[in-house]
């Protein structure tokens, strides 16, 4: 937290957020959803995908994007098999309603797997991998998007930088894996950029393809491990836009093509339970965990965390504390509240 920066609850960011979706016309159940998963981003410490996010979801209301007003569908495939139609919704809508359908089909069969079609921004993937692992569920998650990356040995933007997600359960809570397939994450350059700060080499490209660490001058994300980044967000998106009948890609870099901003995901879940006692398997998982975190350490002083663990502690922390707001956040928050006509946000 820097010198500077401010606090605000969990249950105030929360309330102003919703304020503000619903004064743009967003139902208040759709409002509560899209905010719970904003500030549970901003409680593990993801600011990126955080409060900073509200005024792109904003903007996406504005120019059209997103139908605040819409509602999900299901649309029933073989068994376990379902699409979720998102109708310009928010993304996060959509995933709540493919979690909740995922979570019955695996209960009925073991496993479910859907594909979620025609949404905007998701939103932090790891938040639904989370919330089916404290389920009992195993979860493997990703998503497709609008290019921002550049295919590996391209200069260009070819390629969604495409997070996945995976989490499972143990008996300390959720373990989740969330990252993105860029060497840095799109929200992250942004959040660098509003700061001011220098991105490390090897991370972007300006609009001409020349390598930079200028947030400010980064327009092109580079795949992280090159070949290995590149190749997961290309079958990312032949797994969720191609197979959902909504490819995005193909339209918008190919010739004659026309940025739009839509994306798709993919969600699996595996019901643990059908496989094995799931307290066995929280177990397991623990013993696994204890011995991780008991390896020697190449840094005497840092200690060995599993995927997630750093998030959690800092969602604790900031529960009980407060979510740290940095004055350029603030000045964000502020201006959206002016613009949507409701009252500002309470800090604490």
């Amino acid at each position: 937290m820097t010198p500077e920066a401010k606090l605000i609850s969990a249950d105030r960011l929360t309330r102003f957020m919703i304020a503000v979706l619903m004064a743009k016309g967003m139902p208040q159940a759709s409002a509560a959803t899209l905010a719970e998963v904003l500030v549970w981003a901003d409680l593990r410490g993801v600011s990126s995908h955080g409060m900073a996010r509200l005024s792109m979801y904003v903007r996406t209301i504005a120019d059209g994007s997103m139908d605040p007003a819409a509602t999900p569908v299901i649309d029933s495939r073989a068994g376990a098999l379902f699409i979720v139609e998102g109708h310009r919704c928010a993304g996060p809508v959509a995933m709540k309603l493919a979690l909740e359908e995922a979570g019955k089909r695996a209960k009925a069969f073991g496993v479910a797997m859907a594909v979620i079609r025609g949404t905007t921004h998701t939103g932090a993937i790891g938040r639904y991998a989370h919330a089916a692992a404290e389920q009992g569920f195993a979860a493997i998650m990703f998503n497709g998007g609008p290019p921002n990356m550049a295919y590996h040995g391209s200069r260009v933007k070819s390629l969604a930088t495409s997070p996945m997600a995976i989490g499972v359960p143990s008996l300390e809570g959720p373990l989740v894996l969330d990252m993105a397939t860029a060497t840095i994450a799109n929200g992250r350059l942004q959040q660098a950029a509003r700061t001011g700060e220098p991105i490390p080499p090897g991370c972007a490209l300006t609009k001409d393809g020349v390598p930079t660490t200028d947030a400010a001058a980064a327009e092109i994300l580079l795949p992280l491990g090159g070949p290995k980044g590149s190749g997961m967000a290309f079958m990312f998106e032949c797994l969720t836009g191609v197979m959902a009948a909504n490819p995005i890609l193909a339209g918008m870099i190919g010739p004659g093509g026309k940025a739009r901003h839509v994306h798709n995901a993919m969600l699996a879940l595996i019901d643990i339970a059908a496989m094995r006692p799931l307290d066995d398997f929280k177990h397991d998982m623990s013993e696994l965990g204890a011995v991780v975190r008991a390896l020697p350490r190449l840094e005497p002083d840092v200690a060995i965390m599993l995927p997630g663990e750093r998030g959690a502690k800092t969602f604790e922390r900031r529960a009980r504390e407060g979510i740290p707001v940095s004055q350029k956040a603030l000045a964000g928050l502020l201006e959206v509240a002016e613009k949507a006509g409701v009252a500002p946000p309470v800090l604490l």
